[in-house]
């Protein structure tokens, strides 16, 4: 089915519906009135309620431009009351959508979009284990694991240690491309340890 005007779902009265925004449906039907003037006349005539009927869109803080998103039975109204060959496809084509949108899936279109679900989450997952951010407990272990690096390496040498400790982290940032150690993925926690502990003296002079 050819689309003529974008349907889409809105939280209208508290429940997400199916919509269109009515400029959409102003533009399409060639309407020579302005549209701001074409939708309150609809509203006032037709008794249309905000909230219920429609929701009034900002679009343009600046010039106070609004849009007015309309559920499909007043979009369904205002094509028909248009009395145009237009208005007559248009509402045809949003019953055709609302059929469409009410067909039990087959089985094999199940399949298909639960497969593309768990596509989108598997992707969405991958991200986050990429993204996600060291725990306070992986944090203290590479801390710890430092700071034994340090000792095991300057044993009674304060100076030396003193040293050692910035080291570390400065080839512990360098290694993982980081602006501060803690800003490792949770997802390198074990290959941040494993730099750590295998780090020797020569690494650090």
């Amino acid at each position: 089915m050819q689309e003529l005007i974008q349907v889409q779902k809105t939280t209208i009265n508290g429940a997400d519906i199916n919509s269109v925004n009515s400029r959409e449906i102003y533009d399409y039907l060639e309407v020579a009135t302005a549209y701001s003037e074409w939708i309150k006349r609809a509203i006032d005539k037709y008794d249309f309620i905000d909230g219920e009927d429609y929701k009034i869109i900002l679009t343009d803080s600046k010039s106070g431009k609004r849009d007015y998103i309309v559920s499909m039975d007043m979009a369904k109204e205002l094509c028909m009351v248009s009395n145009t060959e237009k208005g007559k496809e248009t509402r045809k084509y949003f019953i055709q959508c609302e059929k469409q949108s009410q067909r039990v899936l087959s089985v094999p279109e199940q399949i298909a979009l639960l497969a593309q679900g768990n596509q989108i989450i598997d992707e969405r997952l991958t991200v986050l284990e990429k993204t996600k951010r060291l725990e306070n407990w992986q944090e203290r272990s590479l801390h710890d694991a430092k700071n034994q690096k340090v000792y095991e390496i300057a044993r009674d040498d304060k100076a030396l240690a003193t040293k050692l400790h910035r080291k570390v982290w400065s080839l512990f940032k360098k290694r993982f491309n980081l602006p501060r150690y803690n800003e490792l993925p949770a997802i390198k926690y074990q290959d941040g340890m494993s730099f750590i502990n295998n780090l020797s003296l020569v690494d650090m002079v």
